[in-house]
């Protein structure tokens, strides 16, 4: 059992790299997230409804097959930037409490500091 978790490990090295596995790991959590919260098994952010608002307006916002999403797909474009967005549909991504919008008010990538996120939606006003 234990190599044939090595040899897994080792082809997902190898495959693509443990930062795009990480990714991909991390991509797979907030999708079983966004479905276990639709269940009603998670919960919700409070403010959802003005998060998701935000990102309607916002520039990097796309539209694919008829669904909003922050920036281009993910699956579409793995490694990105935060001014490219994370690539999580938005109403989903509004809903999780946990999350954060990847860019603040100036459309730069967002920055948790000891003070506070400087995101768009910890920073509702664009102060």
């Amino acid at each position: 059992m234990a190599d044939k978790i090595q040899v897994m490990s080792l082809l997902s090295l190898v495959c693509c790299g443990s930062s795009t596995f990480a990714t991909l790991s991390r991509a797979a959590a907030k999708s079983a997230a966004s479905r276990l919260r639709r269940l009603g098994i998670l919960g919700q952010a409070r403010d959802w409804v003005q998060r998701a608002s935000l990102c309607e307006s916002c520039p990097v916002r796309v539209i694919h097959h008829g669904e909003s999403y922050c920036g281009r797909p993910f699956l579409q474009q793995v490694h990105r930037d935060a001014t490219d967005g994370c690539g999580c549909p938005t109403i989903a991504k509004a809903k999780a409490p946990e999350e954060h919008c990847p860019l603040d008010w100036s459309n730069r990538p967002a920055r948790k500091l000891p003070e506070g996120c400087t995101c768009k939606w910890c920073n509702t006003y664009g102060s």
